[in-house]
């Protein structure tokens, strides 16, 4: 029979032995989170490439099937302009969160509002309707969540690009108080409601109104984010299309100049969001006569091109 010495050594090398079973996985645990840190703060700061990385590394810890590894890296698929990818990921998170959480859970109308995103700029907006309006329904659950101000703007771009532009304006002005009314979170979504209100503006030759919006949200988003952000570019560009729709290309050539600069630097070459500045800027050296280098940059635009690649209007989230 075993002495009491000998039982108490047995009891510790067994819980030494189940200690060492679990270490990994908490290890493992801890660096995906580590990880995930990283890649938010990454895309955060707009370094999109980077946050990638991470955020891959992320999902491969954490498992193929965890919704907050899905949505993060998805998130960082959207921002980059592969939409194909980030659509995948996103209804995977989704399928995900409502297996854990069920049907009502703010983080299923999280990812709705991403999905409703993705097809809006693809394209699909009777999808894009049908998800946000899902996603608005549980926030009625939730009216003080941030994640509002950011759904009512992606609802009131699709029901303007589906030709409803009053609706959308209305809905936009209320993301706008809600935005402003909210915590740091909603408040951080003000920029983009802001752009989007003068996207609205400028096609219907509100000029005055549009460049007022678009100023606005150039002076705020240089604050939030600084002058090396992708969304800052954007908005830089944007304002300098409303000083070339109103027959200003010497005011609007060094705004999209910068931004063009940025993007190339922060997103690389063939970044979707490149796309309209650099449209705007053939627009620009075929005002000035130059036509030859207007037509190369004009083709160039095209072949990165894709839907709504040249707005600010959607923004991923900050990731979960």
């Amino acid at each position: 029979m075993a002495s009491a010495s000998d039982r108490l050594c047995l009891s510790r090398k067994l819980a030494l032995g189940l200690l060492l079973l679990f270490l990994p996985i908490y290890v493992f645990s801890l660096d995906a989170v580590s990880l995930t840190e990283q890649g938010l703060e990454l895309m955060r700061q707009g370094r999109y490439r980077d946050a990638e990385t991470a955020l891959v590394q992320a999902l491969k810890l954490a498992g193929p099937e965890n919704p907050e590894a899905l949505y993060n890296l998805a998130s960082i698929y959207h921002r980059e302009g592969r939409y194909q990818e980030a659509e995948r990921l996103h209804s995977l998170a989704l399928k995900g969160v409502e297996r854990l959480h069920g049907p009502s859970d703010i983080q299923v109308a999280q990812s709705l509002n991403d999905l409703g995103a993705i097809y809006r700029s693809t394209g699909r907006y009777s999808q894009a309707v049908r998800v946000l309006e899902r996603a608005a329904q549980i926030l009625d659950l939730n009216p003080s969540d941030p994640l509002g101000p950011t759904l009512l703007n992606n609802l009131g771009l699709t029901y303007y690009e589906i030709g409803q532009p009053a609706k959308a304006e209305e809905i936009l002005q209320r993301a706008l108080a809600s935005a402003a009314s909210g915590h740091e979170q909603a408040q951080s979504e003000f920029p983009y409601i802001l752009n989007s209100l003068a996207r609205i503006y400028l096609d219907r030759k509100r000029y005055a109104e549009a460049e007022s919006a678009y100023r606005r949200a150039v002076t705020i988003l240089a604050n939030m984010l600084g002058p090396e952000h992708p969304d800052y570019a954007v908005t830089l560009s944007n304002l300098g299309i409303a000083y070339l729709r109103q027959k200003r290309p010497l005011e609007a050539r060094p705004l999209i100049e910068a931004a063009i600069d940025i993007l190339e630097r922060t997103m690389g070459r063939e970044a979707p969001a490149l796309a309209t500045p650099l449209e705007s800027y053939a627009a620009i050296l075929k005002a000035f006569g130059r036509k030859s280098e207007s037509q190369e940059i004009s083709r160039r635009a095209k072949s990165i091109a894709r839907p709504n690649s040249g707005t600010v209007d959607v923004k991923a989230l900050k990731g979960r």
